[in-house]
């Protein structure tokens, strides 16, 4: 049996508490909506993080593009440290004679305890490049219109469905960030254009389709997309536009709230993390090395996910909570920017995603992986008990470099929470 050692305890204190929520309607029969939320995190860990200067972090080449030589004497952080997440949206409506809705939402989100001068500066997800207000890294940005027999249609920047809704699944249970942030979906989408469906009955439940079409621009942050090869030829290196298509479908009746999602993107920066943009990949910019003098020319990435998580109520006391999850992705290369000098390749703008060694040029590999979820929350009077844990699934992959694909883990997380119930 292997010993399990542990290197690193940490404790973590969470406060969420709400600061705004108030509707109301103005003389015109508009509706507006203001809402927002501050959350404070404290931690306290064991161990002191290491540091290196900056002119020793340029991921110098080795395997596995760690260190190479490992950094001389780094320093040591703080063993504590703290967050605050502010968010504040704002949303307005009107209805019109003919049963016509029109709306209108923008929601922000910013860490830290900036104050109110480096909001802007200071995003929960920073994302977008560039000065000017339509570059700020907003969670939603969006017009909509719709009527109730025949669906909405909204379009700007909108969170998926894969995050914003295993986000709502999972917060009561303490596993948000553990399931939500985690898989091969993108949370924010810079331009959506979302087909919502009338809802279906059958009289037994209610179904309502979604259809979300997204895209960004091109990423060509820090690399030159007219270059030369190390003999002098020409060429460009081919930054990709991504693009992604979603499918919600959710149903509800008497005691279960159903879901299924599938999302599947292209072209966009290769990520693990549930909640990260859908940005564009910058390329293919580099040779290899001295002895490549062309572009490899490495191809589209691409990840996908299938997921269908649920609430069942088997009495108004009790309510489980489930989902499973499938990840797949198509590894991207590793970009090199060469350097004479040293000998050696430096990645700093793209170091890829689950990519080769040296004998197969940082070629990227697919992988795939299953997840799973589950929970549990009790009300009684003013107090909610929760359990749950989620389980992440080794991934498949023919990598011959171990880059952590034949890991599992276990998260669980035991939840006491004084307050009202929620109906």
């Amino acid at each position: 049996m292997k010993k399990l050692a542990l290197r690193v305890l940490a404790l973590a204190v969470s406060i969420p508490a709400p600061v705004l929520a108030e509707t109301f309607q103005d003389s015109l029969g508009n509706t507006w909506e203001l809402s927002g939320f501050m959350k404070l995190e404290s931690t306290r860990s064991n161990a002191a993080p290491k540091r290196v200067a900056p002119a020793d972090s340029l991921y110098r080449l080795d395997a596995r593009n760690a260190f190479w030589p490992v950094p001389a004497n780094p320093s040591l952080g703080s063993k504590s440290s703290s967050l605050a997440l502010q968010q504040l949206s704002a949303g307005v409506s009107h209805e019109t004679d003919g049963a016509l809705t029109l709306e209108a939402r923008a929601t922000y989100r910013w860490r830290s305890t900036a104050g109110p001068s480096e909001w802007f500066s200071q995003p929960d997800i920073d994302y977008r490049q560039g000065a000017g207000f339509s570059n700020k890294d907003w969670y939603e940005k969006l017009i909509g219109i719709g009527r109730p027999d025949l669906g909405n249609v909204r379009y700007g920047t909108q969170l998926s469905r894969s995050w914003s809704r295993a986000d709502s699944f999972t917060y009561p249970i303490g596993l948000a960030s553990q399931w939500s942030g985690s898989g091969a979906g993108f949370g924010i989408v810079p331009e959506a254009l979302r087909f919502t469906s009338r809802p279906f009955e059958d009289g037994v439940g209610k179904l309502v389709a979604e259809l979300t079409l997204g895209r960004d621009r091109l990423n060509t942050t820090m690399v030159n997309q007219d270059r030369l090869t190390a003999n002098g030829t020409s060429f460009h290196p081919g930054a990709t536009q991504p693009r992604m298509v979603e499918i919600f479908l959710q149903y509800s009746m008497d005691r279960h709230l159903i879901e299924f999602t599938l999302q599947t993107s292209s072209g966009a920066r290769q990520t693990s993390f549930g909640k990260a943009p859908l940005v564009g990949w910058i390329g293919d910019p580099d040779t290899v090395g001295p002895q490549n003098v062309l572009p490899r020319g490495a191809g589209r990435p691409s990840q996908s996910l299938v997921m269908l998580q649920g609430n069942y109520w088997p009495q108004p006391q009790n309510m489980i909570t489930y989902g499973v999850r499938h990840n797949r992705w198509s590894g991207s290369a590793a970009s090199c920017n060469y350097d004479a000098a040293l000998g050696v390749c430096l990645f700093g703008m793209d170091p890829g995603f689950n990519y080769g060694d040296s004998a197969t040029d940082y070629t990227g590999f697919r992988a795939s992986s299953y997840d799973a979820m589950l929970g549990w929350s009790h009300y009684r009077g003013l107090y909610t008990y929760t359990a749950g844990f989620v389980y992440f699934g080794r991934a498949s992959s023919d990598n011959p470099i171990e880059w952590g694909q034949s890991n599992s883990g276990i998260s669980v997380n035991l939840v006491n929470v004084k307050g009202e119930k929620n109906g």
